[in-house]
């Protein structure tokens, strides 16, 4: 199997990093991901911002700590030109594993230790092996096809499942 473990910004949107071929670096490790004939689980263990964590988290499974396709002061800053706006950018952008779920986007999501994974790490270690295991029995047993279908599939719905506002 593959296993990533996703800890990422969001991509730098600047001129000089599309020069640099960015935009076909995400592209390739997307495709990539959902070509591969073994069960592929994601864990988002911190950010998970932009095209770079979605590359990353094409996945069969993906579980979450934390997860977000933007921070909320980008967000702010290119939805209303106000950085300052954070709070109001959070709220529309759902960034909870538990939204993130009912939206689809992630299967399962891992409890951290009170006060965060960073006050009790064995302990958030641990819960984040127990999910991959999970995740991989899960996935026991598939053939290579039903992997690459499955993958594409969940790839294919995100977005297809909303909430109210």
């Amino acid at each position: 199997p593959v296993i990533t473990l996703v800890d990422t910004p969001g991509a730098y949107p600047g001129k000089g990093a599309e020069e640099r071929g960015q935009s076909e670096a995400i592209a390739r490790a997307t495709e990539k991901c959902l070509q591969i004939g073994v069960p592929l689980v994601s864990v988002i263990i911190g950010e998970g911002g932009s095209g770079g964590a979605v590359a990353f988290a094409t996945a069969n499974r993906v579980a979450m700590l934390v997860y977000s396709v933007i921070s909320p002061e980008g967000c702010a800053s290119i939805l209303w030109k106000d950085a300052e706006k954070m709070r109001e950018a959070a709220e529309a952008l759902r960034l909870t594993a538990q939204d993130l779920k009912q939206l689809g986007v992630n299967d399962r999501i891992i409890t951290e230790p009170r006060g965060g994974a960073h006050r009790d790490p064995k302990t958030a270690i641990a819960a984040v092996g127990n999910a991959i295991a999970a995740m991989l029995t899960d996935l026991s047993g598939k053939d290579a096809k039903a992997l690459i279908q499955d993958r594409r599939q969940k790839f294919m719905d995100l977005g297809a499942k909303g909430l109210a506002a």
